[in-house]
């Protein structure tokens, strides 16, 4: 970092003595090539602290807003750097900002009328490490290199372990009560009936709490091992290239026989070809969990909808899934994308869950460079938004109303 640095410094001092450009001309040739090569984001301010150059990386981080520096530790830094000079270096947790979820967010929605403030997005934090030196009197850069992709791993891997160990106590006590009660049974001496059938009986039911243990257990494993997998950002490439009509039309099938039995209708709707990036089984899952939801959510005799469309500029494929339940309260919409957050408006079926489900939507919209959003309201229902990048090249689509047509 300090032979980039004294590099920068050269350039811009060798400039300055062949005619010494304004700000903006300075980072012209060379300079702009040198600061293009490095991986870390890079973002340039001059002696009014407007900024002349930034990475597009700068604004997903929340480093720049509206050709401004945004974060005031930043800001402070700079300062600091411009009066002493040399170079300083920290660690910095920012988040990204929510508008580039609400833009797509509201293309997705039909009505004109409706206010983008309604809609809760996913806001994803990103761990920096900051360096800025200055580069002559007037310039300073800043160096953002983002380690978000170590720490997250390091902090899921954590909660991996620690939430498999906190859930692994129910089940191992339930058996050490049924080994117990097992013991005490083929001990019993005597012909009284009734003891034996105490004993059976508390037998049973310690053996119907192992079982639901293991069942939930299992649970859990199962959604932390998609979170961990959800971890990973996806590469576009010529292999990973998805028909979202496929995507949409498994998931309708898999869940066919949940919507029967809970006596839902599920439609879907892919007018047009669209095609993405990205990992089809992530992308299924985190299609199952939301349609899991809406049906659990839905009252006997109402629709589920999957509609699939581009957004306004093309940039986006737009995936809705629309229940028309009870709906989410304002309070807990901010906070349902969380990880083992449960609201409060369960029923019988969704007592069960444990919160998993749409902290990993979160992370495959996040993971395939795209974002999600909720729009709901108590007695209303609920829209679900995954907003993922499209590819080029799309492939033919699909659509109907059920994944028998």
């Amino acid at each position: 970092m300090r032979r980039f640095m004294d590099r920068l410094r050269s350039l811009m001092s060798n400039r300055s003595k062949d005619g010494g450009q304004a700000d903006g001309e300075a980072l012209e040739g060379s300079t702009q090539a040198l600061l293009a090569l490095i991986p870390a984001a890079t973002v340039v301010v001059d002696g009014d602290d407007e900024v002349v150059r930034s990475s597009p990386d700068a604004y997903r981080l929340g480093i720049v807003s509206n050709d401004e520096i945004s974060n005031p530790k930043i800001i402070e830094a700079i300062a600091q750097v411009r009066r002493s000079g040399g170079r300083r270096s920290f660690n910095l947790i920012t988040r990204t900002p929510t508008e580039f979820a609400l833009d797509a967010a509201a293309e997705s929605r039909e009505s004109d009328d409706w206010e983008i403030s309604q809609a809760q997005a996913v806001s994803r934090r990103n761990w920096l490490k900051v360096t800025l030196g200055r580069i002559d009197q007037s310039l300073v850069v800043v160096l953002i290199d983002d380690v978000s992709d170590s720490v997250r791993f390091v902090r899921t891997r954590d909660a991996f372990m620690t939430n498999v160990s906190e859930q692994m106590l129910k089940p191992v006590q339930a058996l050490e009560e049924l080994a117990a009660q097992l013991k005490t049974t083929s001990h019993l001496e005597g012909d009284d009936p009734e003891l034996l059938r105490s004993h059976l009986r508390s037998v049973s039911k310690d053996a119907s709490s192992v079982q639901r243990y293991s069942a939930y257990l299992g649970h859990v494993l199962k959604d932390l091992l998609l979170l961990i997998r959800a971890q990973e950002r996806i590469k576009p490439s010529r292999e990973n290239v998805l028909d979202v009509a496929e995507q949409i039309r498994a998931v309708v099938r898999d869940e066919q026989d949940r919507a029967d039995q809970a006596h839902v209708t599920l439609r879907w709707r892919c007018d047009q070809p669209l095609t993405i990036h990205g990992d089809g089984q992530q992308i299924r899952v985190a299609l199952a969990k939301l349609v899991e939801n809406a049906v659990s959510y839905s009252s006997s005799g109402s629709t589920v909808s999957l509609v699939a469309q581009p957004s306004k500029d093309g940039r986006y494929g737009i995936i809705r899934v629309v229940d028309h339940g009870r709906g989410i309260s304002k309070a807990d919409q901010g906070r349902i994308f969380e990880r083992f957050y449960r609201a409060d408006n369960q029923n019988e079926e969704t007592a069960v869950g444990i919160g998993l489900g749409l902290a990993i939507v979160k992370h495959v919209a996040l993971t395939h460079h795209g974002s999600v959003t909720v729009w709901s309201a108590p007695g209303e229902g609920s829209t679900f938004t995954l907003m993922l990048p499209l590819a080029q090249g799309p492939v033919a689509g699909q659509d109907g109303d059920n994944p028998n047509d």
